[in-house]
């Protein structure tokens, strides 16, 4: 009796489910090699838009292909077909357009099926860069207003012969409509000490205002200041903000710029911003002009011309020695901000703290 009790404890024993098995645990089973090899592109690559991704897929002589799927941005451009497409034994050779694409980050993919049945996927991650060399321009500057050398300046706007402005930093930020003329602020609504105003714009009888890390931001009557409501965002953080004849148009710091809905503040869009050779961060205060986005870089004294389908840089102001070092005080910080007169055509221009507005005429840098 005593040596069947042991016979069977050892039998339960070696039916014990191994550690890590049972109990809704599984082992990892190890990936699979691949069959076929992506040669062509072999890593993460960079090419302007408009440009022919080559593609060069290889695989051993006893497996046969049926078909290859190819995908850019996650969508399918193109099916090759065994014997139309590419020879059944040999090489996968193609070429991926990219005309019409948008400038940015995006994702070449291979989806092959196996004559038999099963199927592979070969993916790499590639960036396309704008195929326009941005155009340099310089200023001229045409006249000088007073500016409120304590306004932490973060967003402008022209609007029926009124300045509209909105100033950041804890404990300072307000909303502003000035007297361009003399600089006198006749409006002024406070936030509350717990918000980084950033970027305003006016939309027909509404300004909208946002703010930095707050993820909050507001929409007030244009004639009164009065609140109208909040709007909420997901951005971690809100820059610059402006508007076309649909949409509002905002920036976070990244080379990235969203395309709001102005009632729901959901995101319909977004580019992403790059020059012939690298993506443009730190976009800051955004001005709308003649079918363009104008953008201050932060930290910089430059402002980019930003297609706004494409994301690609069409032009760089150089406006180095704006504000002379004599207006310069301890506090005097960056240039930011842009205004835009349609009627008249002009151009305004800023900074945070800063004494001075500028008219500016750009030119061509010779």
């Amino acid at each position: 009796m005593f040596s069947a009790l042991v016979v069977l404890l050892l039998i339960l024993q070696g039916c014990r489910p191994e550690k890590g098995v049972g109990h809704g645990k599984s082992r990892k089973i190890p990936a699979q090699p691949k069959i076929t090899s992506l040669v062509e592109p072999a890593g993460t690559f960079s090419v302007p838009v408009g440009t022919d991704i080559p593609i060069r897929l290889e695989f051993p002589d006893t497996v046969a292909l049926d078909s290859v799927q190819l995908f850019l941005g996650g969508k399918k451009v193109h099916t090759l077909l065994a014997g139309s497409g590419f020879p059944e034994k040999g090489p996968v050779e193609a070429m991926i357009p990219t005309q019409n694409w948008n400038t940015g980050k995006t994702g070449v993919r291979l989806r092959m099926y196996f004559k038999g049945g099963g199927a592979e996927n070969q993916s790499v991650q590639a960036t396309l860069l704008s195929d326009l060399v941005p155009v340099n321009y310089g200023y001229t500057l045409v006249k000088e207003y007073h500016h409120d050398v304590e306004a932490f300046t973060q967003g402008l706007q022209y609007v029926d012969g009124w300045l509209y402005e909105g100033t950041g930093d804890y404990g300072t930020s307000s909303l502003r409509k000035v007297r361009l003329e003399t600089g006198e602020v006749v409006r002024v609504r406070n936030l509350d000490q717990s918000l980084f105003g950033e970027g305003i714009t006016v939309l027909g009888n509404r300004i909208y205002q946002i703010t930095y890390k707050s993820q909050v931001g507001f929409v007030y009557d244009r004639e009164t200041f009065e609140e109208i409501r909040k709007v909420y965002y997901k951005n971690q953080e809100g820059w610059g903000l402006t508007y076309n004849d649909g949409e509002l148009i905002m920036s976070d710091g990244t080379n990235v710029i969203y395309f709001l809905d102005p009632e729901m503040f959901t995101v319909n869009r977004e580019i992403e911003v790059y020059t012939d050779k690298v993506p443009l961060d730190n976009l800051n205060e955004l001005e709308f002009i003649n079918g363009k986005i104008w953008a201050n870089r932060y930290y910089t004294d430059e402002i980019v011309i930003i297609d706004p389908q494409s994301g690609r840089v069409e032009g760089r102001i150089n406006l180095k020695g704006l504000l002379k070092n004599s207006d310069r005080k301890p506090n005097t910080d960056v240039l930011n901000g842009i205004a835009w007169d349609s009627e008249k055509n002009r151009i305004f221009v800023t900074g945070k703290r800063w004494p001075k507005l500028f008219e500016i005429r750009i030119r061509e840098a010779s």
